[in-house]
């Protein structure tokens, strides 16, 4: 998948849903029995393209799915949103974006005289669940139903992550963790939520892909939530019921290795920051020994309390300063000390 993921909700909804075998599972799994026996799922593909608006990027993630329909092209397209509050005309920008992917298509068969079925999917999260229209007639004030002729008119297939009356999204054990774990953001009962995407797991332990699900769940909570490392391994363990401890603390070890090279990075920064500002005060020590004529030894501990900005600052000073104690004065105003 790609690697510009722009948030952790995103990440989790591409890496998961964006498998194969997960994606044929959610699509069987949820929508109707008639639709279904008319994908063929041996071509199912996962595209590698988005077709989300740049002003929507933080707050939505999509998929395009192409999969045979009666034997002829089709799409799933799956937009993933995740706002503080419900757009009302979120379907027009739905349309926009099926819209483009019909303008793909047709680019890329231009002897096409038809245009492929998508299947408009919406998984949605937010904090007061889904409250807007799931139809596009409804954006509409139809003053009488003879203008539903001219209307252009399609229906999404809702799945409201964050509403409990929901019936809830059914699938493998991956697809059912990521339902359950993106539903938990945001609610009181989130701890309840993540144990419960654990206990999807389960289903998964001893598998080859588990030790995989598991580390893109935990890194998933430890962005989203603030639970110590130890205290969320824990709950791991107890939440599924088979011996996971050699993925458990193989994926602690390895957040943990992640941390030390990022602790050793930003030694190694400051380490060349205050070898730059060193550097900085023995050179401008020396020019003011030379400009002055004076032991710069006195002055040095205030050089070397600059930041590497106001050394070009000092450069000017040294240039149209009379005396050094003109100097002197400017690098006491200037000390952080």
């Amino acid at each position: 998948m790609p690697e510009d993921i722009h948030n952790p909700h995103d990440k989790l909804f591409k890496h998961l849903l964006g498998e194969k075998e997960n994606a044929g599972s959610f699509l069987r799994s949820n929508l109707p029995r008639s639709l279904v026996r008319q994908l063929d799922m041996e071509r199912l593909e996962v595209l590698q393209a988005s077709f989300v608006d740049a002003q929507y990027v933080q707050s939505e993630a999509d998929l395009l799915i192409s999969v045979g329909i009666a034997g002829g092209p089709g799409f799933i397209y799956v937009l993933f949103e995740h706002q503080s509050s419900p757009d009302p005309l979120m379907l027009l920008r739905l349309l926009s974006y099926m819209v483009r992917v019909w303008r793909r298509y047709t680019r890329e068969n231009p002897q096409a005289r038809s245009l492929p079925v998508i299947l408009p999917l919406v998984l949605f999260h937010g904090p007061t669940g889904w409250q807007g229209p799931i139809d596009f007639h409804s954006l509409f004030h139809l003053p009488l139903e003879d203008f539903a002729l001219y209307t252009p008119n399609f229906r999404m297939k809702l799945f409201d992550l964050s509403s409990p009356s929901e019936e809830p999204v059914a699938g493998n054990a991956a697809v059912r963790m990521a339902a359950a774990i993106l539903g938990a953001h945001g609610k009181p009962d989130f701890l309840k939520r993540i144990v419960k995407s654990f206990q999807a797991l389960d289903e998964l332990a001893g598998a080859p892909d588990f030790a995989r699900c598991f580390e893109i769940l935990f890194r998933y909570i430890l962005d989203v939530y603030d639970i110590p490392k130890q205290s969320l391994m824990d709950l791991a363990v107890e939440s599924i019921g088979k011996d996971i401890t050699e993925a458990v603390m193989t994926t602690y070890e390895q957040i943990r290795e992640e941390g030390k090279q990022e602790g050793r990075q930003e030694g190694r920064q400051e380490g060349e920051s205050e070898g730059k500002l060193k550097t900085a005060a023995a050179i401008f020590g020396h020019m003011i020994a030379k400009k002055f004529r004076v032991d710069p030894g006195p002055f040095l501990p205030l050089l070397k309390d600059l930041e590497l900005n106001q050394f070009e600052q000092l450069s000017d000073k040294i240039l149209e300063a009379d005396s050094m104690e003109e100097i002197r004065l400017w690098l006491q105003s200037v000390s952080r000390n």
